[in-house]
């Protein structure tokens, strides 16, 4: 699980189209996914580095293929909002046709 601590695509849209306001797109800190995992009867970890990352990784698949363990990984990111795919998609809505309420009865 990549953990920001935010939807990041949703956060990304509304910035987009209502010029760098959001709202309700950042998430609890307080929820610890390997936690989670732990509970449900997997092996959680929590990694903050690549290095971190690798080993884990590494860990995971030794784990899975050697003795039937899953593992769930959960990757600690900066929340840097990343370009959109389709930049042409990220535009304003736009109404091109004028509704009246006559019309929808």
């Amino acid at each position: 699980i990549f953990r920001n601590f935010q939807w990041g695509a949703e956060k990304r849209n509304t910035t987009l189209w209502y010029q760098d306001n959001f709202v309700g797109t950042e998430l609890n800190y307080g929820v610890e996914y390997a936690q989670i995992a732990e509970a449900c009867a997997l092996k959680g970890v929590k990694v903050h580095t690549i290095e971190e990352l690798e080993a884990e990784l590494g860990n995971a698949i030794e784990a899975q293929m050697k003795r039937n363990e899953t593992t769930l990984i959960e990757v600690v990111l900066n929340q840097e909002l990343g370009e959109p795919f389709r930049r042409d998609a990220m535009t304003a809505p736009v109404r091109y046709i004028k509704l009246d309420p006559k019309d929808m009865a």
